[in-house]
Parts: structure tokens; sequence; C-alpha cells
């Protein structure tokens, strides 16, 4: 995409309205769709879904980066020969398509090794790639290999591209070439690295077969330290430790064991980890929903009195950042005066202007948050104001701050970001970022929970510069519905917003926002060709869960292409957040008793021209709807 210069101000934001592969491979969908049994080649999984802890600590999400074009998964084995002997020429494949956006993964899943084997035999060989040391088998589960060695290549897009032998040097057992003349997986991922079609898509794996693994679940065999120490350090420990938003850690066998059935409760609800999206639509990043499988394990684990297994399956602890997780910021800014949050009540939604103190504009490519009493703190927004006028909310509110509800009572002239615990700070893709004026002030909205004992808070904020090179200005784009009437005793109210882009236009995240009416949401993008394009669905809205949702690649839609956000709403007496008793018709509007159907987008153009053209359409469709 190249450069663009832009100097005009993003859109105004709305008042008060935002506050071919034809082949099979046999393979399982379960982390894509735990209701399914097999899929097929070119059928899509949910790379975000594929994840696990590394022998060295390090949680491993497949494909999570914006640079990945493809992601290797080589099935091995620390005693079959033939899986041995590939190790030298998957590490020279691993180095060689690195900067190709490649993501190389070996997995060891055999139920008779530890993981201090894998360690062993991985430091033997010096292999240069992850490995993924596979205890729970949920890899294996996903992809169901036969053999060691067995290579699936995945695309960007979550669909096995190829599956198969490395290349053709074993003809069977015991009868190998000199040297191998078809290169399969190097062929594969060269196609993968230059996006053309791979000439042999399913090849038949030759080495050692791999054992059927026990039914844990059904056989009661589950353990800490091989099963669940792995599924709590993936989903669990970035918020379950010291000085960070959860109530307890859970980074120990005695930690999980003394929690273990609440931890049940929890998952079996899918209350935790707290993971709104249902699966199978567009793929977004920092995915945090437990397999219908991790959570029978943990749910045999309880039952048969948790035990703690052998330590030598114990993965190395995760090594989490401490500081500022994108590396010392280029500006840090702090809230002007520290805010007492009670040791009981409602929780509180207190927003805090912090004056950007820059001199000139730049453009921001990231945005990190230092919760100054993690536990104390549910989630913040941050908002662009230059204007003044959230300075002139808190002047004329006496507390540190200013209270409010469902946005920040002004008129917003964009959003930086949202923070939710446990969450991963990005930066923009290369080049891009959004265009914070000199002078401006950033309003942070934090949503306080209570502990019972009196907090005392003074949060920090971090910017990331984008380098000066950078030309490509990110901008926000709104698609609302100001006219909703939902009817009083109606439990399951539709109401739907549309927004027809007038320029092709590349999104990058999404925030859908409701009050305490809503129930469901789903997001959808239908091209003027009439196909159509999931984007989200929530399929049970929590407003005190509403967050911000980045896409894992970019999504680039045509001109012409219809946004369009459809949005249930509960207002029966069924539903106890419903702010009226008894029920009444309820309308557009900024009070908790009020509601809102709204999505917010980041996005960009190609070109200049194409950019303004958004600005403009967007400020006519928000002025229309404001009338």
């Amino acid at each position: 995409m190249p450069a663009i210069v832009h100097t005009t101000k993003g859109p105004i934001g709305f008042a008060q309205f935002l506050a071919t592969v034809a082949a099979t491979i046999a393979i399982a969908c379960l982390l894509a769709n735990p209701d399914c049994s097999t899929s097929r080649a070119g059928e899509r999984h949910s790379l975000q879904r594929l994840k696990g802890v590394d022998l060295t600590g390090r949680l491993r999400r497949l494909g999570e980066r914006s640079s990945t074009k493809a992601v290797v998964v080589t099935f091995l084995s620390t005693q079959c020969p033939i899986s041995n002997s590939y190790l030298p020429q998957l590490n020279d494949l691993s180095t060689k398509y690195r900067r190709d956006g490649i993501e190389f993964y070996g997995v060891v899943s055999d139920p008779s090794v530890t993981r201090a084997d894998a360690i062993a035999h991985s430091e033997t060989y010096k292999v240069r790639f992850p490995i993924l040391f596979d205890g729970s088998g949920e890899l294996r589960l996903a992809l169901s290999p036969t053999h060691t060695p067995q290579v699936f290549v995945l695309d960007d897009h979550g669909s096995v591209i190829y599956s198969g032998a490395i290349d053709d040097r074993y003809v069977k057992l015991g009868r190998k070439k000199e040297a191998a003349r078809t290169p399969y997986l190097e062929n594969a991922v060269n196609s993968a690295a230059h996006g053309t079609p791979i000439d042999v898509p399913v090849t038949k794996p030759i080495g050692c077969l791999m054992e059927e693994p026990p039914n844990k679940t059904r056989e009661g065999s589950v353990t800490f330290t091989r099963d669940i120490a792995p599924i709590i350090q993936a989903n669990c420990s970035s918020c379950h430790r010291e000085n960070q938003s959860a109530p307890f850690p859970l980074l120990t066998y005695d930690d999980v064991s003394s929690h273990a059935n609440q931890i049940l409760e929890v998952t079996r609800s899918r209350y935790m980890p707290p993971w709104k999206p249902a699966p199978g639509f567009t793929r977004l990043r920092d995915e945090m929903r437990l397999t219908d499988h991790q959570i029978d394990l943990i749910d045999v684990w309880v039952e048969t009195g948790k035990p703690e297994g052998d330590p030598a399956d114990l993965p190395v602890p995760i090594e989490h950042v401490k500081g500022w997780k994108l590396g010392e910021p280029d500006l840090i800014l702090e809230m002007q005066e520290a805010f007492t949050v009670p040791a009981s009540g409602p929780d509180i939604r207190q927003y805090f202007v912090i004056p950007s103190r820059l001199t000139d504009d730049r453009l921001i490519t990231a945005i990190d948050f230092h919760p100054g009493t993690p536990q104390a703190i549910h989630h913040a927004s941050f908002y662009l104001d230059t204007r003044r006028a959230g300075r002139r909310l808190d002047e004329a509110d006496p507390a540190p701050g200013y209270s409010g509800f469902g946005g920040p009572q002004f008129e917003s002239q964009g959003t930086l970001t949202s923070w939710f615990p446990g969450m991963t700070p990005r930066k923009l893709p290369r080049g891009m970022g959004r265009l914070v004026t000199k002078g401006s002030d950033i309003v942070a909205e934090i949503h306080y929970v209570t502990t019972g004992k009196t907090e005392r808070d003074r949060s920090k904020i971090g910017l990331y510069f984008a380098h000066r090179s950078a030309r490509q200005l990110v901008v926000e784009l709104q698609v609302g519905n100001k006219d909703i009437e939902i009817p009083a005793d109606q439990s399951h109210h539709h109401e739907r917003a549309a927004y027809t882009l007038p320029v092709r236009t590349m999104l990058l995240d999404l925030v859908p926002h409701m009050h305490m009416l809503g129930s469901e949401v789903k997001v959808w993008a239908k091209s003027p060709d009439g196909r159509t394009k999931p984007l989200l669905w929530i399929k049970d809205w929590d407003f005190n869960w509403q967050g911000q949702y980045s896409f894992a690649k970019p999504v680039i839609l045509p001109e012409g292409t219809q946004l369009i956000v459809d949005a249930w709403f509960d207002n029966s007496s069924n539903n106890p957040l419903n702010p009226h008793s008894p029920p009444v018709t309820v309308r557009w509007g900024d009070n908790s008793t009020d509601e809102m159907l709204l999505c917010t987008f980041q996005c960009t153009c190609e070109t200049m021209d194409e950019l303004n053209e958004l600005i403009d359409h967007q400020r006519r469709y928000i002025s229309k709807a404001q009338e």
C-alpha cells in the first residue's frame, strides 16, 4: 500500500453518537468449531485458537503477527529416527523463510514423553524454532496427524493448504533415496510466501505411526502438571498474578487447586476467560476462549481429586513482561490527581482529562495503560478532545475528573483504544498512525469496581509515536442508528444500523456499543455483488464486558460495501439489568436509562483522495443522523 500524505484532521464524532485446494485432508476442526468432527483441505480454522506454551515458557499464538503469511506445524517425536533426521532441514527452512512471514513450530504430542524429555531433546538437536509441548492433546485434536514427522501448512486465513511429508526422500519405512527430488514442504511454503497456488496440497507422510492417545476425560488420568497447568498459563495467568487485576494468583499447583471448584464453575459457564465474540467469524487477535476439551479436562481433574502429576511434565512459568509491554513509551502521561475508590458501593465510571503536552502534531502507533490500582479497574477507554470540552466538564465537577455513563459526554474527535485486563497492546501496521494534534487532551474513561477497601488510583498512559516517515492516517468510522425505539415487554427486539462505504476501505478493528438492554449484536459486511462477510457476533452482550476487537489481519472491503450492525434488545421484566420497572419504551440517549446502537471502526484507505472522501461522507452521514 503506497504511503500517503494527509494533513486533514480525523472525522468528527457522533454528537453523543459514540459517546485450488480441491484435494482432501481429513483433519479435526475442534478448535474452529467444537461441535465439528472433521474438516477438509481448504476449510478454515481459527489460528488464534491454536496456541500453547513452548518449552521456554513463552505463550505462542500461531499466526498472531500481522506480517504472518503462513504457519508451518510439524509433529515430531523424540525417538523416531526419521523425525530426528529432518530437524536440521526444518531449522534451515525456518531461518530461510522467517523474513517472508512464515512461522515454524514443532509439536511434541506423545503421552510417554515428559516436558523435561522434550526440553532435553530440543537442546540435544539444537532446534531453532519453537517447540510446543502438546500435553493435553489440543493441537493433535485440531489437526489429526497420523505420523511423525507430519507437517501442516496453514495460510493467513486459517486454511490448511498443505499436509503430508516434508519431501520425497523416504519411499517407505527403511527405504530412502540418496537425496530428495521434490521438496514438498519448501514448495508449499514458497507458494504461501508469494501468494501462488500450491501444486501438490496433499502427500502421504512416512515416518513413525503415532499411537492413539488415551482418552483422559474417560479414564480419569488428567494431572495438573501435564494437562491443567498449560491451560491456566495460556489463558489465566496474565491477570491472575501479583499486582494485576484478578483477585488471586493462579501460578502454582497450590494456587489452582485451592480455587479448583470456582475455576470449574466459571469455565463451564464461559464467564472466564472473559471473551464474548462467538467462534467462526473473522479472526480476531488475543482470543481467550477455552475449547470444550479443555473444560472437560478441568472437570475430570477436579472430580478425580486434583492429582498433581509428574513434576517433569510441569511447563516453565511464562515470563510476563514487567512494566510497559511494548518497551518504554515515547510519552508517558499521568492523571493529574489521584482518585479515591470507596470500599463498597456501585461501579464507578469516571472521566479524567489528561493534557497530551504535545507541541506538534504526531501520529500514534500504539497506546498502553498502566492502572494505578489494577484490582479496582475493570477497563479503560481513551477519547481525543481538541476543543477543551472535557476540561469544562471537569471544572464543573468537584471530584477529580467527572462522572458519566456510556461515553465522554461530549463530541469526541476520535478514540485511541480501549484497555482490558490481560490484553496485549499492539502497534498499528507499519506506516500507519492515529493523529493526535498538538495541545489536545486525552480523556480517559475508567470503569472502577469496589474491592472491600478504599483504593487510591493515579493511572498512567503510554503513547508510542509512529516513525516520522509514517504517512498513512488511521481514522474513525461510525455506524449507528439514532432512531431506535425499543417497545416495553419485548424480550428480543431487533434494530439495525447500516452504512455504505463510498470508497475501498481497510478496517483494523471494531467496537460495538449498546447499554443495559442490549442482548446480542452481529456485525457483518455485504459487498456490491451480494457476498457477505461476517465480522463479529456477540450472542450474550454484557455492557460491563464491551471491548475493542482487533482483526488478526486488516479487512479490506470494496467501494459500495454495506457495513451492517444488527442488534437485539431485551426490554422485558425478565431482564434483571432493565433500568425500568415496569418496562417502558426506550429510545436513543446518553443516560443509563436510555439505549444506543453504534459500532465504531478504526480504518484507513489506500490513497489520500479516498480517505478524504470517506471522511467527508462520514460527516454527511453523521449530520443526517443528528437531524
